[in-house]
C-alpha cells in the first residue's frame, strides 16, 4: 500500500487585496455626512423615526468602518503562529456590528413604546426635508457600493445596511407625509417601529452568516454530497472517500480537506491525479485551498473459478 499526501495548492497565504476597499472610504465620508444632517434633523423635528434612521445610518457607519480596519488587519501576513494570517476578523467584526444593531433596535422598539404613552409634538417640515436627504444620501452610497458589494462579508453587509436604510428612509418620508395631512403623531412611532424591525431582521442575518463561518460551516451555495460524487465520478480511480470537509475561511475563501482511497498507480500518475484533484476543486468550486491524503492500494483480484 502506498500513501502520498498532496501539497497544499494554496501555500501562500497572500490574502486578496480587496479593490471594493477604495470605494468604502467613499461611502463612509458619504455616510458621516449624512449621519450629521439626519442627526440635526431629528433633534430638531422631534421625530422619533428620523431618530431611528439616523441611528440605522451610523449603524452603516460603523459596517463601513469596521469594514476597512478589518480589510487592513486581513492584508497583513500570515506567520507562524497565525498560518492563515488574519482573514477572521473580517468575520469578527461583521458578528460584533451585527451584535450592536440588535441592541440598538431593541432601544429604539423602547423607546417607541415610551413615545407612544406620551406623544410629542413634531415639526413635519423638517422630519420631510431631512428624511428626503437621506433618502437621497443613500441612494449615492448604493451606488458606490454596488459594484463592490460581493467583496467580502462585511462589505456585503455595508451594502445591506445601506440598503435596508433607504428602505427606511422611504418610510420615514412617506410617514411625515401622512402626518402632515392627518395630524395623527403616532405615526411617527410607527414608522420608528417599522425601521427598527428592519434594523433587527438585518442584523439577526449578519449574526447567523458570521456565526456559520466562525463555526467552520461549509459554504452555503454549495452541497457536499454534490462534491463528493463529482470526485468519485470524474475520478474513477478513487475508491473511496473518508475525512471530507469543506467550510469557509472569510468571504470568497474555502478549503477542503479529504482522505482519499485510489487504485495503485505509477509514480507518474500519482502527481497527476493530485494536480487534476486540486484543478477541479479550484475551477468547478471555487475551492483555492486543498489538502488530500491519498492512499494507493493494489487492485483486488477476482477469485479464480
Amino acid at each position: 500500500m502506498a500513501e502520498i499526501k498532496a501539497k497544499d495548492c494554496s501555500v501562500e497565504h497572500h490574502p486578496e487585496k480587496h479593490t471594493g476597499y477604495a470605494r468604502v472610504k467613499i461611502a463612509l465620508f458619504v455616510c458621516l455626512g449624512l449621519a450629521c444632517v439626519q442627526g440635526v434633523g431629528s433633534w430638531l423635528s422631534g421625530s422619533l423615526a428620523l431618530l431611528a434612521d439616523t441611528v440605522h445610518v451610523l449603524g452603516d457607519g460603523v459596517a463601513l468602518a469596521m469594514s476597512l480596519v478589518a480589510g487592513w488587519m486581513a492584508s497583513r501576513p500570515a506567520s507562524l503562529r497565525k498560518s492563515y494570517g488574519f482573514y477572521r476578523l473580517e468575520v469578527l467584526a461583521a458578528l460584533v456590528n451585527g451584535g450592536a444593531l440588535i441592541v440598538i433596535a431593541l432601544g429604539i422598539f423602547w423607546e417607541a413604546y415610551q413615545r407612544l404613552q406620551s406623544p410629542s409634538p413634531i415639526v413635519v417640515s423638517t422630519m420631510f426635508v431631512a428624511a428626503s436627504l437621506g433618502l437621497l444620501f443613500n441612494l449615492v452610497m448604493l451606488k458606490i457600493l454596488h459594484s463592490a458589494r460581493d467583496t467580502n462579508m462585511n462589505i456585503r453587509g455595508a451594502y445591506l445596511h445601506v440598503l435596508g436604510d433607504s428602505l427606511s428612509s422611504v418610510v420615514v418620508v412617506l410617514s411625515a407625509v401622512l402626518i402632515y395631512f392627518t395630524q395623527i403623531l403616532w405615526i411617527d412611532v410607527l414608522a420608528s417601529a417599522l425601521v427598527s424591525m428592519m434594523i433587527f431582521w438585518m442584523a439577526v442575518r449578519l449574526l447567523m452568516q458570521s456565526t456559520h463561518v466562525l463555526l467552520e460551516g461549509a459554504p452555503t451555495h454549495l452541497n457536499l454530497k454534490e462534491v463528493e460524487t463529482a470526485l468519485r465520478t470524474k475520478f474513477p480511480e478513487i475508491t473511496d472517500i473518508h475525512d471530507f470537509h469543506v467550510w469557509e475561511i472569510t468571504s470568497h475563501l474555502f478549503a477542503l480537506t479529504a482522505h482519499l482511497e485510489a487504485v495503485e498507480l505509477s509514480p507518474k500518475d500519482q502527481n497527476s491525479i493530485l494536480e487534476r484533484l486540486q484543478s477541479f476543486a479550484r475551477k468547478e468550486y471555487g475551492i483555492s485551498h486543498t489538502t488530500f491524503q491519498i492512499e494507493f492500494h493494489a487492485a483486488k483480484r477476482s477469485p479464480s473459478p
